[in-house]
């Protein structure tokens, strides 16, 4: 798997840090669950094409949140540099099409991005 550093943190660190505070928030009681991705990995040929008719599919969101009451939140994380590919806005643009919430943030450090995630999760309780 490729890992772009970005201020000496890799970046699959922020979605580490997502992942993790979700969790304590699920284990402290709120009423959500939630699931990662991790689409950028390097695959061999035999790998992308097990992956393609598996169902991973290119430009998913990073992070899902799943809220009581049937609500799905989806997250794009990005370290400060990073900008959404071709694959992500096309994916994104569909899923916002088919009435579900995707949500980009750009954060300088993981616990940055995981107390923006963690603000807007509240908020949609």
């Amino acid at each position: 798997m490729e890992t772009r550093i970005v201020n000496n943190i890799p970046e699959w660190r922020y979605q580490a840090e997502v992942i993790a505070r979700l969790h304590a928030l699920e284990d402290a009681g709120l009423p959500i669950t939630c699931a990662g991705d991790m689409n950028r990995a390097k695959r061999t040929r035999r790998e992308r094409m097990e992956a393609k008719v598996t169902g991973l599919t290119a430009g998913e969101p990073d992070v899902r949140v799943y809220i009581t009451g049937g609500f799905l939140l989806s997250f794009e994380l990005k370290t400060p540099k990073g900008s959404r590919s071709k694959d992500q806005k096309d994916r994104h643009k569909k899923l916002i099409g088919l009435g579900f919430t995707v949500i980009t943030i750009k954060a300088k450090t993981p616990e940055e991005i995981a107390d923006e995630v963690e603000r807007i999760v509240r908020s949609y309780l």
